[in-house]
């Protein structure tokens, strides 16, 4: 395999590790995962996480790198490259083009498309496309575009498993002591804030609320839009932005030695929480515009009643998965793979139709049952089953 894995942070490392481990196969990893000018978060590494078993390899920056790379895989029967992302085009198809022919290359796809799009993405992307034997995505909407746009290749359509993150997981009760929460009805936000992820609906639709619940937005804000966030909360009347000293989990441990964090360290930025308060008004949005390192992650989810995902593109939401994994329903949009995982659906780009399906979720009375059918999902989207996909991939092509 080839891709990134802990400790680098977020869905894809976590989903490289797993599915590596299910294998049993050898991964090369990333020495240098971006140049820092496309990397608009803060740091891309998790101290937090142990390193997994892997050879960092590459730098997206050193040509050298992916030359050893490609000399490394052509021992290998089959190659499965991890694709999600443009910047990562031409490094992948020098190593593709170093591959014997007879090597079977498996593309598992995260995303086919650009969260942020442009001509020039997408004529990159499908100069990949184009060289795999097999294309695996993870919905159907993912299939037909990957279909046409590698001009026919093979395209499987599976399931992504649920993203089992965070440790322990605490009692509702018990992760709301720890974020200073005392709101009957709290709803999450989580993860990366990019502007497809459409948090600006999210707060238009929190204006229009008739039930008092409390937002908890937690997750670091990318293209330096933090205040526009911040202003507009403001300007619909949620946002208190007081702080208090950040949740924190165990861990803390830093990366193998080797990688490399993109602002020269390895630590996340410190965060915020805000005062404690069930009532509707300033205190019915609450931000902590930071990465939520893995040992925090359990903590978010637990304290919630319901996920949000609302977002305006996406193949298919590790933020979702999540949720499955602490047994907490999910509210999306209809968008990509997401009506494939969740039934609880909204157009999207529209406050109004958010309002209203948060203000029904939280009138009924099903709720637990809405719970139960998330743990079910969790069991539905295994690790196991999603491995033996790439295992007859791998040796029945």
């Amino acid at each position: 395999m080839v891709g990134p894995v802990q400790p680098f942070r977020a869905g894809i490392a976590y989903c490289t590790t797993r599915l590596a481990q299910e294998l049993n196969a050898d991964v090369i990893s990333y020495r240098r995962q971006y140049p820092r000018r496309f990397y608009p978060g803060g740091d891309d590494i998790d101290p937090t996480l142990p390193r997994a078993n892997a050879e960092f390899l590459l730098d997206i920056l050193n040509p050298i790198t992916w030359i050893r790379a490609g000399l490394r895989l052509r021992k290998y029967d089959a190659v499965i490259f991890v694709w999600w992302i443009w910047v990562w085009a031409l490094p992948v198809r020098v190593m593709m083009a170093m591959l014997p022919r007879r090597t079977r290359v498996i593309l598992q796809c995260h995303n086919i498309g650009d969260k942020e799009p442009a001509w020039w993405k997408r004529w990159l992307t499908n100069r990949v496309l184009r060289r795999a034997d097999v294309l695996v995505v993870h919905a159907r909407s993912e299939a037909a575009e990957a279909w046409k746009r590698s001009r026919g290749r093979r395209t499987v359509t599976t399931f992504l498993p649920v993203h089992e993150l965070g440790g322990p997981i605490p009692s509702r009760d018990d992760a709301r002591a720890m974020l200073n929460v005392t709101a009957k009805n709290v709803a999450l936000f989580f993860g990366h804030v990019r502007p497809f992820k459409a948090l600006d609906v999210v707060l238009r639709a929190w204006a229009e609320l008739k039930t008092d619940v409390l937002l908890l937005v937690a997750g670091e804000v990318w293209f330096d839009g933090e205040q526009e966030y911040r202003r507009l909360a403001k300007e619909l009347g949620l946002a208190d932005e007081s702080p208090l000293p950040a949740v924190r989990g165990e861990g803390g441990r830093r990366p193998g030695e080797g990688l490399r964090a993109t602002n020269g360290s390895p630590h996340p930025p410190s965060g915020h929480l805000l005062p404690a308060s069930g009532e509707k008004g300033l205190a019915a949005v609450r931000f902590d515009f930071r990465f939520i390192p893995d040992a925090e992650i359990a903590t978010w989810f637990a304290a919630c009643d319901v996920v949000l995902a609302p977002y305006r593109i996406e193949a298919q939401s590790g933020v979702a998965l999540t949720a499955f994994h602490f047994s907490r329903p999910v509210i999306a949009s209809t968008v990509g793979g997401l009506p494939e995982i969740t039934d609880l659906l909204v157009p999207p780009d529209d406050p109004h139709a958010l309002a209203k399906a948060i203000d029904d979720f939280f009138a009924r009375d099903d709720r637990a049952t809405l719970e139960a059918r998330a743990a079910e999902s969790a069991r539905k989207y295994s690790w196991p089953e999603y491995a033996r996909v790439f295992e007859r991939l791998v040796s029945h092509g």
